[in-house]
């Protein structure tokens, strides 16, 4: 395997949504030539290695998605300053999603839109779904995000009504 082009910085570790979040500089964003959704491979604080999103952020610049693994190994909490180190995804992977969202999301109409969102956004609601224990929860869980995927929709309708 070649050399990768990895790319270090320190930023404080938010919340959007559910997702813990870090806001990617634009010195970071204009080196790694981003435009849109960027699959990437990320550590923070030397955690282990995990792939995630640049996901493009409302008024320019991307925003990194942190996962629950790499926070609790490593300790991290929201409003903490983390030094993030990451490079692009080599190899970006579909993810599997649990038969009974994608049964769910597909009666909704929002299976498209769920696939639309970034790896990591994926990856973190399917593993909200499958942590609850119980079956009632479980079911809860799936209309969450259910309804996640229709506001992600109505956002994307009204974006492109503005738009003209």
């Amino acid at each position: 395997m070649g050399k990768r082009e990895s790319h270090t910085f320190r930023a404080k570790l938010g919340r959007t949504w559910m997702l813990y979040t870090v806001d990617v500089p634009a010195r970071v964003g204009v080196a790694m030539k981003t435009s849109g959704k960027v699959a990437v491979v990320f550590t923070v604080d030397g955690s282990s290695e995990r792939k995630t999103t640049l996901a493009p952020r409302a008024g320019g610049g991307h925003r990194l998605h942190v996962h629950g693994e790499s926070r609790r190994e490593v300790g991290a909490k929201e409003g903490d300053t983390v030094t993030i180190v990451l490079w692009r995804d080599p190899a970006p992977l579909d993810i599997p999603l649990p038969p009974d969202l994608v049964e769910a999301l597909s009666e909704a109409g929002v299976l498209e839109t769920f696939r639309t969102m970034g790896p990591a956004m994926q990856r973190e609601l399917s593993a909200y779904v499958e942590k609850a224990k119980r079956e009632a929860t479980r079911e809860k869980y799936v209309a969450r995000v259910v309804e996640r995927a229709n506001e992600v929709r109505e956002k994307r309708v009204d974006r492109a009504a503005r738009r003209g």
